[in-house]
């Protein structure tokens, strides 16, 4: 007899077109084959960049909301990665890259930002966890599939998808998860579905504003 699904994989379930989708996002298509433009991936260094800011502020509040001290701790490890180690990165992507952003980049990719804020607002720290759990589940994925059959460029597009491929990054996504997994029963699945189907589909609106 089967055991019944967790929380977080009855998401992943309900998600399963929306996320393919997002497989199949032209960014995506484009890193994994090394056809990716200078252009657009500089574009995507200043438009990722700044939602690295955005998800700084969405551990932030899921510090402030978490439930118990391993939460609490697990979220101010990610708010230090994201200051330190993810900031050193496009600092120094971006700093290299042979061609600098477009001027619009950043604007034209705001709509992640809004949604994943406007969402953490509304439903605090479960809508944090479950947001990061379809971002970072949509970038494992992804980055997995790239890093072990695909033609990524090597230097920092190959750094930054083999970040995202790694067992620490494998490590957050399965505490995410668990994250989900635990939140109370008196909270619809219905809404966790919402949270997680809406920032896939920010994902990708966000992914194809590198292109302009």
């Amino acid at each position: 007899m089967a055991l019944p699904l967790s929380r977080s994989e009855r998401l992943l379930k309900a998600a399963a077109p929306v996320m393919e989708q997002a497989l199949r996002m032209r960014f995506v298509t484009e890193v994994t084959a090394g056809t990716i433009s200078d252009t657009d991936y500089a574009d995507y260094l200043e438009i990722e960049a700044a939602f690295v800011e955005t998800a700084t502020r969405l551990h932030g509040l899921a510090v402030w909301g978490a439930p118990d001290r391993t939460a609490l701790e697990r979220n101010a490890r990610a708010v230090h990665a994201l200051t330190t180690t993810q900031a050193d990165y496009f600092r120094d992507a971006r700093a290299a890259w042979p061609v600098p952003a477009r001027p619009d980049a950043a604007r034209r990719a705001e709509v992640l930002s809004r949604y994943a804020l406007d969402a953490a607002r509304e439903g605090g720290y479960p809508a944090v966890m479950t947001m990061l759990f379809a971002a970072e589940s949509l970038y494992l994925t992804w980055c997995t599939r790239a890093h072990e059959r695909g033609a990524v460029p090597d230097g920092a597009i190959r750094a930054w998808v083999a970040l995202h491929a790694d067992q620490a990054f494998r490590d957050g996504v399965r505490a995410l998860a668990a994250e989900v997994d635990a939140l109370p029963d008196t909270l619809p699945q219905e809404q966790l579905t919402r949270w997680f189907t809406g920032m896939l589909e920010a994902e990708i609106a966000f992914h194809d504003a590198v292109f302009g």
